[in-house]
């Protein structure tokens, strides 16, 4: 396995452990277990799909601490020279560790939903980070084998303010987003209560604050629609990056199809974590796309 093998492998472990953290949203099971790291209690815990979904969720938070390391080790050993894919690491590890600690902290503190709103957020930044350091090792090695010239690819880096409004619109969506389900407004529009009481709370939501977190996702759905295509319409004059682009754009249509569709089958649990898996997808790519304006090179062949 090469080195950006490597990175692109934890890049999508990072993805299928966010669908995870989706999947244990919509069956209320964050706090199933009562300790961490380990699910021990003074009694037995009846094994339920909650409870295998948070262990799996555990256990790939491991995996990916694992292979975070792993990828640090390798860059010392191989790559202590290059400061950028060294830093980028050790941010990412960084981030991870955050994760898991503050994950820690609100199973045993029984912090309210809304604390998760950070782990949403920090989720997307550590994936964020792991693409840029993936794209990265993929050019250092791409030059290595002469497939990239050493010169920059000026007409790409000017995308790069564009790419900025584009990822930052992004992130201020999915906050948006995590806000509305994690204050538990998201399911006190159908009048029901179950995720903010599998956080020991017991009062929802009003009616009037759960239509207001709605709107302030769907503005921040459309401020992502104006950035993406406002993206789309500089990356066609420009001729680069028009296909990815248009992957963005089709990408955001199909989210706010699944975003109906959510609220149309009162938070279908296969249908919300499709919605947050596409929210994952959608910003691993901005990602990309702005780690792409800081690295093209133009190709030798």
């Amino acid at each position: 396995m090469k080195f950006h093998h490597l990175a692109w492998t934890t890049t999508i472990v990072i993805g299928v452990q966010m669908v995870l953290a989706g999947i244990i949203v919509g069956e209320d099971a964050g706090l199933v277990c009562p300790s961490w790291p380990l699910c021990s209690t003074t009694g037995p815990i009846p094994v339920t799909g909650s409870l295998i979904f948070e262990m799996v969720h555990r256990f790939v938070a491991l995996l990916l601490g694992v292979l975070v390391i792993w990828l640090l080790i390798w860059l010392i050993r191989s790559y202590r020279h290059n400061r950028a894919l060294i830093w980028t690491c050790v941010l990412g590890l960084f981030s991870l560790l955050v994760q898991i600690v503050y994950a820690g902290l609100i199973v045993l503190l029984v912090l309210p939903g809304v604390a998760s709103v950070v782990d949403v957020v920090n989720s997307v930044i550590m994936l964020s980070l792991f693409v840029h350091l993936a794209n990265l090792a993929e050019r250092d090695y791409r030059m290595k084998q002469a497939v990239l010239s050493s010169q920059p690819d000026l007409e790409t880096r000017t995308l790069t303010p564009v790419a900025w409004i584009l990822y930052a619109a992004g992130v201020i969506a999915v906050a948006a987003g995590a806000v509305f389900r994690h204050t538990g407004a998201s399911q006190a529009l159908f009048g029901e209560d179950s995720y903010i009481r599998s956080h020991h709370q017991l009062t929802p939501p009003s009616l009037a604050m759960s239509h207001a977190l709605l709107g302030l996702h769907i503005a921040t759905a459309v401020l992502l629609v104006i950035a993406a295509v406002w993206f789309a319409i500089r990356a066609s004059k420009s001729q680069r990056l028009t296909k990815t682009a248009a992957f963005i754009i089709a990408l955001i249509v199909i989210q706010a199809i699944l975003g109906v569709a959510s609220l149309d089958t009162r938070l279908e649990l296969i249908v919300v974590t499709v919605h947050w898996a596409m929210a994952g997808l959608i910003m691993g790519v901005a990602a990309y796309v702005l780690s792409q304006t800081y690295l093209s090179r133009k190709p030798l062949f």
